[in-house]
């Protein structure tokens, strides 16, 4: 399947989100739409933005403490670099789209969140160089907020492994 432009990219990734959260339970289900500004090497600087679904939480006990894990999957995108004299000869002037899945991990510090995803990046960029990325995520939480701190990288499977670390701001629904 190829896509000749960002709007019909962003209706597929808006339908496949849709099948996704159709497939899972309303009531066990937390959706969020996260937003905010990538930064790859240098003070390069990107848009990007998440749609997340998190599954119910699980608990479980680990020595002392109460820890909850949840399943999540989220489909996302990252921005394109303003093309300029110095990134010309760089693949970092397209955008990016993320899915991916993985696992968050709650309850270690009031709300704040742990998550570890693998994702498949459909384009690839000096940046996010192979179709598989991993993607670490550190936030907090509340009822229909949340703040993130994110960072995607191949961990140099595949050179160039330049990596996007993002700040992301969302809301919870």
């Amino acid at each position: 399947m190829r896509f000749q432009s960002w709007r019909s990219r962003a209706s597929f990734l808006l339908a496949a989100g849709l099948l996704v959260a159709s497939a899972l339970p309303a009531h066990a289900a937390t959706f969020e739409i996260l937003g905010g500004r990538s930064k790859t090497s240098g003070w390069r600087w990107a848009d990007a933005a998440f749609l997340a679904v998190v599954g119910k939480a699980h608990p479980f006990t680990l020595g002392d403490h109460h820890l909850s894990w949840a399943p999540d999957a989220e489909l996302g995108w990252i921005g394109p670099l303003p093309v300029t004299a110095q990134n010309a000869h760089e693949n970092l002037t397209h955008p990016v789209w993320l899915a991916m899945g993985g696992a968050r991990l709650s309850g270690f510090w009031r709300q704040a969140f742990f998550g570890f995803d693998l994702a498949y990046a459909k384009d690839r960029s000096d940046a996010l160089s192979s179709p598989y990325e991993f993607v670490s995520t550190l936030g907090w939480q509340g009822d229909h907020y949340l703040v993130a701190l994110r960072h995607i990288s191949n961990a140099s499977f595949h050179e160039p492994n330049l990596g996007e670390t993002m700040l992301l701001v969302g809301v919870r629904f």
